[in-house]
């Protein structure tokens, strides 16, 4: 997919310490397979009502993250008090584990026809 037809919008994010959250869950990267993008905002946060889930991450301070590993991107991330990114609004979805359909177990026990055994039944009518 051509990621480059997304429009991009500079954010710029700033929080007062080391300590203090960004306020977004970042997944992907190339180690994923998947380009970096937000999964997930968090209200009252540096990140709130300027990143969005869904966005895809262009750029970290000026580096290119198609080939960036996520780790890397967490390691720049952690060490920043400002941080400017490049996004591609809209341009994933957020990824959701799914449940399974079916539940999977030992299920109900299948009856036996009586007439394989060629038994009679309740009322001893004879099945064949």
């Amino acid at each position: 997919m051509d990621y480059t037809l997304f429009p991009t919008i500079p954010v710029f994010l700033e929080r007062s310490s080391l300590d203090q959250s960004w306020g977004f869950r970042l997944q992907g990267g190339i180690d994923y397979r998947l380009p970096l993008s937000i999964k997930k905002v968090t209200s009252n946060s540096p990140s709130h009502n300027k990143v969005f889930p869904g966005d895809g991450i262009a750029t970290i301070d000026g580096q290119d993250t198609s080939s960036m590993k996520h780790e890397d991107a967490e390691n720049i991330m952690r060490n920043s008090l400002r941080l400017q990114l490049v996004l591609r609004r809209g341009q994933l979805n957020t990824i959701r584990p799914s449940k399974p359909n079916v539940k999977f177990g030992s299920g109900p026990s299948v009856p036996v026809n009586s007439a394989l055994n060629n038994t009679t039944t309740a009322n001893n009518y004879r099945r064949f």
